[in-house]
């Protein structure tokens, strides 16, 4: 009893539509009392990927739904091509160091997101970038770095990092999907060709732990200037979601495009 008390916790669960709730402070023993375990989803009812072409994505909406943000993607799945490489030469200079600045971070400035154990955010990196930052980390672990084929292509990676409350039963915002929109009504909308989730723990001095998931996109340097190109002042954003929920949306302004060397 002692044992089971010192192991209690509260347990916070997230819905399909962004709803929180959580149980309050409970013992493992009365768990089964406030959670049922049910049977997931058919795996035929989730979309594959063409090998060749990358993940399937869900199609955006462009339309605005009550309230001001994006309305849900619907299900109808499409696959955006892979770009092209980077040449030869343009590898040699990268991963000699050249373009290892091309990135830069934009923070949710808000006063609520100020008041979390994590600013929600989101890190651009041009594709020199990511191969001068991984030729330099391999050099200081004395490892012979070879880009591989995805690291070579002409693409532009984001990492989107959600909410996290400063305490654990506020639980946390796990980013789900990632798109560049030229405005705010979606006029262009543009998916990742490459989509990967990433899991991050935190936990507090009790003993207690909260699951987020942060997510890797990448973009073909197409179809992020064909937004730049539609956007007004050419300032284009990044749209985030946890489900169906539009979290932020954050603007490309002209000083990160410059600090990125968008053209």
């Amino acid at each position: 009893m002692i044992e089971d008390a010192q192991n209690s916790g509260t347990v916070v669960v997230q819905f399909a539509d962004g709803t929180k709730a959580d149980t309050g402070v409970i013992l493992p023993s009365l768990l089964g009392n406030y959670l049922e375990l049910l049977e997931p989803a058919s795996a035929a009812s989730t979309p594959v990927a063409s090998p060749s072409n990358g993940p399937a994505q869900a199609e955006p909406s462009p339309s605005i739904a009550a309230g001001g943000g994006l309305a849900a993607p619907s299900t109808r799945a499409v696959v955006q091509p892979r770009p092209d490489e980077l040449s030869a030469e343009e590898v040699r200079a990268a991963v000699s160091g050249v373009g290892k600045n091309h990135h830069v971070v934009i923070e949710d400035m808000g006063l609520f997101a100020a008041q979390g154990a994590q600013v929600p955010k989101i890190t651009l990196y041009m594709p020199e970038a990511v191969l001068a930052i991984r030729s330099e980390s391999a050099r200081k672990q004395f490892i012979r770095y070879e880009p591989e084929e995805e690291e070579r292509r002409r693409a532009m990676m984001i990492i989107a990092h959600g909410y996290v409350a400063q305490y654990a039963p506020g639980g946390c915002d796990s980013i789900t999907r990632v798109v560049l929109l030229s405005d705010a009504s979606g006029q262009v909308v543009e998916e990742p060709y490459l989509s990967e989730p990433l899991s991050e723990t935190w936990g507090n001095a009790f003993g207690a732990t909260t699951q987020c998931q942060t997510l890797r996109v990448k973009f073909s340097l197409d179809s992020v200037r064909r937004v730049k190109a539609a956007a007004p002042n050419g300032e284009f954003l990044v749209a985030v979601f946890a489900g169906s929920v539009n979290t932020k949306m954050y603007k490309v302004k002209k000083k990160h495009q410059s600090k990125l060397e968008l053209n």
